[in-house]
């Protein structure tokens, strides 16, 4: 992709070239470069002693809606770095990655209008979109193009006699209507290498290395764990891993292992010239005395390393951590789709039977540890688990179900492909297969089945994604049947539809859940404050495959047994005979009975030592102590760019649950089957609230439902491919789906073009638009 000449403003005058000013423009405080330089970059002010927030105080978030914004509309955006990322040598760009609100009453489209970057002192106004060129390391050791779309800025060293040291950098990202939104970054800034010198550098050679040594390059130590050790390379050190091969990490404790507090980040990287595929952190076994690889530094950062994941069931690490991994490969060819038959079909993943060495996990990032970000890094057969930020990461024959406890607050998803051969299966006993002793047809069309032993498979009723399929036998083949029952105690299973003349006693029958192809799902939520999915930003996702789909669910974190809320207005109070519940803001409160059951409304605020709050806004009417729930909530989403593709047939379903708020689809493309984009609640009072498209392509956009949501839900400049127009300005097309090289979908030339005034300017392939150029269902 080449680079992207914008026009930006510098001190009034109109700079075209994009290496040049690097798509920024300076404040008339900031340092200016003499001719032949690299251009107006961000530096520190001269205030800045090289402690972050010693150069100034950065203006505080405006909050003031105008034009046609609600009141409760924020930003939604990050930065394309990670916390405390060392930025080296001039030339590192930071991207700011979001979109603005949009009003879900208005058709006045709330185009960006700048972005203000702060850095300790100085700051940069950029008026136009870029493309962020800036090479890095990917995880084959090409040097390529970033490609992340957004204001980017370029770093460089500071104006005063400090030109290094620990800063922070913030964005303010602002739209034509007012409002902005405030991210801030902190940054290791060494652009000048002046802080090299007093940088602690140790060694690994798994080879010739000894744990006991110095770890100085003449006396280098063995393992990875001994330098991320109290006794190990210490705080902000950098750790070379000196000579190819496999570093075995077999230790979590022992003598001198134990874990350190470090502020600044410890960086592990490859000595110059090794590839990331010939750099293998990987373990004897899979199961040590326990299946995890503890890293005990606090904040770590991998750059340009193969991470085994067939070895490491588990990531952890202490409170608090914050690991990054930038241009490497973690992968896990061993395990994609479980166990095959003889046949060599996939018999599923066993995720939750028998001991836990009998059981086929999916690699996760982490299962506990917090901070964990992913760059530049390569997915094969792992299935990524709550890391807090992507960013230009690749899956290949991967399933791309992100999930995970912690939640994902502040996540930004910029270039992430996903290519997905089959469903994942996750079965749902412990052997592979369960033999058939009977078949008998049921009232309704459906068939009974008795298996012979079903000692170990759990009590079931029909949710939508449990389903059995046959494995052996006559009728044996991938088709799947909808599991309605499963009752251990009799050993019997129903199953939709009429088998009675396919399967027959002997016969091998897998009973498993969908492992779905989606872009997003929250488990393993214990407490409120663990609850994520709030300021998520996607830009550039592409996903295929046969369930892939767009479904967002969130862990729900139930209220004490017998709350009950009491409200006057937006007053409420919440009690509870067992204890005082933990309300946080943007949860959403559901009536569970009294005059208005199923009604959803969004808290404020809430106190509690009094245990009262503020509703965002009133129920219909006031409640006495009727009975309440708190349900699923997600607020300030956005999705842009992104194609999602689903190549199978089925009822999977992808979902917008209820209680989801800020959302905003803009330029997509959702090439699906059935059930790729779905609304699912039905209630008066739903909880939805600002819901938005904008020049979204999809083949169908109501797909099992009658109806969309009524209240906060906007459609405009949407092309459907299948179903009927839905939305303002929306149309049905009866346009033929192409796919170009790679099965990448083609747009069509009958679809109409963009406008002048885009809402971003490049397409989902990272491609510059023009007037001219058709991209997705973009229209004027």
């Amino acid at each position: 992709m080449s680079d992207v000449t914008r026009r930006t403003a510098v001190g009034g005058l109109l700079v075209g070239s994009f290496a040049a000013a690097a798509c920024s423009s300076a404040s008339s405080s900031a340092k200016q470069v003499a001719p032949g330089g690299r251009g107006n970059g961000l530096r520190p002010g001269r205030a800045w002693n090289g402690t972050a927030g010693s150069g100034g105080t950065a203006p505080a978030q405006s909050d003031v809606p105008l034009g046609t914004l609600v009141p409760d509309e924020r930003f939604i955006g990050g930065f394309s770095a990670a916390p405390g990322q060392w930025i080296h040598g001039e030339g590192i760009r930071i991207t700011a990655l979001g979109l603005p609100p949009q009003s879900a009453n208005s058709s006045e489209i709330n185009y960006f209008k700048e972005a203000v970057f702060y850095l300790e002192g100085n700051t940069v106004t950029v008026t136009d979109w870029s493309v962020n060129q800036t090479p890095v390391r990917m995880y084959d050791g090409r040097m390529a193009p970033q490609g992340s779309i957004g204001f980017s800025v370029e770093i460089g060293a500071g104006e005063g006699p400090v030109t290094a040291g620990d800063a922070i950098l913030y964005c303010y990202l602002r739209g034509e209507h007012g409002l902005e939104r405030r991210i801030e970054l902190p940054l290791v800034i060494n652009v000048d290498r002046s802080l090299d010198a007093k940088r602690p550098t140790r060694y690994i050679d798994p080879v010739e290395g000894d744990d006991g040594a110095a770890g100085t390059q003449d006396a280098p130590w063995k393992t990875i764990a001994q330098g991320l050790s109290k006794r190990g390379v210490g705080d902000g050190g950098l750790l070379i891993l000196t000579r190819a091969g496999r570093y075995v990490e077999d230790r979590n404790s022992g003598p001198g292992i134990g874990t350190i507090d470090n502020a600044r980040v410890i960086e592990v990287k490859p000595a110059d010239g090794l590839r990331p595929d010939q750099v293998v952190i990987t373990r004897t076994d899979r199961y040590l005395p326990e299946p995890r690889w503890g890293i005990l530094a606090r904040r770590v950062h991998f750059h340009g390393v193969t991470i085994d994941m067939s070895k490491f069931p588990r990531i952890m690490g202490v409170p608090g951590t914050q690991v990054g991994f930038f241009g490497c490969q973690l992968l896990d060819r061993e395990r994609m789709y479980g166990q095959k038959n003889a046949a060599g079909r996939s018999l599923g993943l066993n995720f939750f039977k028998g001991d836990p060495r009998q059981r086929d996990i999916l690699p996760p990032l982490p299962y506990l540890g917090h901070g964990f970000y992913l760059l530049e890094s390569l997915f094969e057969g792992a299935a990524p688990m709550a890391p807090r930020l992507y960013r230009n990461v690749t899956a290949k024959l991967t399933t791309d179900a992100f999930q995970g406890g912690p939640g994902y607050d502040g996540v930004v998803i910029d270039g992430y492909d996903a290519t997905i051969g089959e469903p994942a299966p996750i079965r749902l006993h412990l052997p592979p297969t369960l033999v058939v002793e009977s078949v008998a047809r049921e009232g309704q069309g459906h068939t009974a089945i008795i298996v012979r032993d079903a000692a170990d498979l759990s009590p079931m009723k029909r949710i939508w994604d449990l389903q059995v399929r046959i494995v052996t036998g006559a009728g044996a083949g991938p088709k799947p049947y909808q599991l309605f029952l499963a009752d251990p105690a009799t050993r019997r299973i129903v199953v939709e539809g009429d088998l009675a003349g396919t399967l027959s006693p002997g016969d091998e029958i897998m009973c498993y859940a969908i492992f779905h192809v989606d872009f997003m799902q929250q488990g393993g939520v214990q407490r409120a404050n663990q609850r994520g999915m709030r300021n998520t930003t996607v830009f550039r996702y592409h996903a295929e495959g046969p369930t892939a789909q767009l479904f967002l669910t969130q862990g729900a974190v139930s209220l004490l047994p017998n709350s009950v809320i009491t409200t006057n207005g937006t007053a409420f109070r919440i009690t509870s005979p067992s204890g005082q519940n933990e309300i946080l803001p943007d949860d959403i409160l559901q009536l569970q009975g009294g005059a208005l059951p199923g009604e959803y409304r969004f808290v404020k605020s809430f106190d509690a030592a009094t245990g009262s709050g503020v509703l965002l806004e009133p129920f219909s009417r006031d409640q006495t102590d009727a009975p309440v729930a708190r349900a699923k909530t997600m607020t300030d989403f956005v999705m842009a760019l992104s194609t999602l593709r689903k190549t199978g047939h089925g009822w999977e379903m992808g979902q917008f649950q209820h209680g989801h708020r800020n959302f905003l689809l803009a330029q997509n493309t959702f090439i699906s089957e059935p059930n790729c984009l779905t609304f699912r609640s039905k209630a008066p009072g739903h909880g939805h609230r600002n819901h938005v498209q904008l020049f979204n392509l999809c083949t169908r956009i109501d797909a099992d439902l009658p109806e969309l949501p009524s209240v906060g839900l906007r459609i405009e400049h949407v092309h459907l491919l299948a179903g009927k127009p839905r939305g303002k300005f929306s149309r049905l097309r009866p346009v033929s789906l192409s796919f170009g090289a790679q099965q990448r979908y083609q747009p069509s030339r009958e679809i109409l073009r963009i406008g002048r005034k885009p809402l971003i300017p490049f397409d989902s392939f990272g491609n510059p638009v023009d007037a001219d150029s058709p991209v997705g269902s973009l229209s004027v």
